[in-house]
Order: C-alpha cells, then structure tokens, then sequence
C-alpha cells in the first residue's frame, strides 16, 4: 500500500507539475501578446511611442510582430510614419468617459491624421461618422496653432474624433509624406498634447 500511495502521489505531483508549466506557457504567451499589442520596441517622445523600422524591408520580427497583431498598415517610412499614444499628459490612461483636447501646430509632412482606436485595436462601433480628425479639418489661429476635441460627444465647434463606445483607446498620428529629418531623428517633431479637460462619472450608453 506504502508503495501505490507513494506511486500516486509521484503521478499527481507530475499532474501538478504539468499544470504548473502550462499555466506558466499560457501567461509567458499571454504577456508577450499583450506586450506586442501595446508594448513599445521603438522610441517615445511626448507619450507618442514610433518606430523608425516599421515599414522598412529590414524590420526586426518583433516590429513585424506588432505590425501584424495592430493591424498597422505600415507604409514605407518616404510614405508615413506612425505614432501611437495611450495616455494624456499628466500619464493618466485615455478613457472613453473623459474628453479631451489634442493641440499642436505644424507637423512635419505632407498631411497628417489622428485616429481613435478602441481597446481591441479596433475602430470604435458608432455611428459619430468622426474617429479621425486631419490637417484639412483644423483651425489655425495666427501662429499656426491649431486645436481638436476628442470625446464621447461632439463638441459645439471644431474638429472632433469620436471616442464612443471606444473603452479604453489608443490615439494613431500618422504623418504622411515626412521630411527626410522626422524620418531620421524623431525627437525632433513637435507632437501635440493631449490635455484632459474633463471626465463623466460613467461612459454614454
């Protein structure tokens, strides 16, 4: 008896031990999915994460990686460069039930855009027909300065990008068409803030 109590308590710790690795693989699977998603392999600049290889025929598998699993339609870098941001200024994470203000003046390209992406990298389902605002949608005062409204609810003036029904979203600048320089350094681009300017105690249904 000793020896088949002995022997099952081998199987089951083995039982144990294999459950322990699985759950140990699906978390190791699921942070690195989750890293692809929302992590960042490239730079950081104003809380706008880009990397200067997506697009580029020598991008490392990781950027290959995130490219496919966001969904990116990564132009060559000649063509657009992308930046993605997930907090305001003050480091708080962007929420569908608080509206903000994007800011900034002149970027460095062509054209530009800033696009909402909800929390399953996803565009938001409404019906706002305004998840993206673009160079030709803001006003400039006199200095080149321009202003946007990103919110659950459209503003009473100004361009505005929707975050209805967005959960916790993500915002998409795509410059198109950059200087050789924002190609190159960055850090060198003026990227606009994002200030909050106030929050509902629950999201609209």
């Amino acid at each position: 008896m000793a020896r088949a109590r002995r022997r099952h308590g081998g199987a089951s710790g083995r039982g144990a031990l294999a459950l322990a690795i699985g759950l140990g693989v699906a978390a190791g699977l699921g942070s690195a999915w989750w890293a692809m998603k929302h992590g960042t392999s490239g730079e950081v600049h104003a809380h706008w994460a880009g990397n200067r290889l997506t697009g580029r025929v020598g991008a490392d598998p990781w950027t290959r990686a995130q490219v496919a699993l966001t969904g990116l339609l990564a132009l060559n870098p000649s063509q657009a460069i992308y930046f993605r941001r997930q907090v305001d200024d003050s480091g708080a994470r962007l929420r569908e039930n608080c509206r903000y203000r994007i800011a900034g003046g002149a970027l460095p390209g062509r054209w530009w855009s800033v696009t909402v992406y909800a929390a399953d990298d996803y565009l938001p389902l409404n019906h706002d027909d305004a998840l993206s605002f673009d160079a030709t949608e803001v006003q400039r005062n006199g200095a080149g300065r321009w202003s946007a409204t990103v919110a659950p609810d459209r503003p009473a003036q100004g361009a505005w990008a929707s975050t209805r029904n967005a959960g916790d979203f993500d915002l998409t600048l795509r410059i198109y068409n950059p200087t050789p320089q924002a190609q190159a350094d960055f850090g060198a681009i003026a990227f606009p803030t994002v200030e909050r300017i106030g929050c509902n105690k629950t999201p609209r249904a």
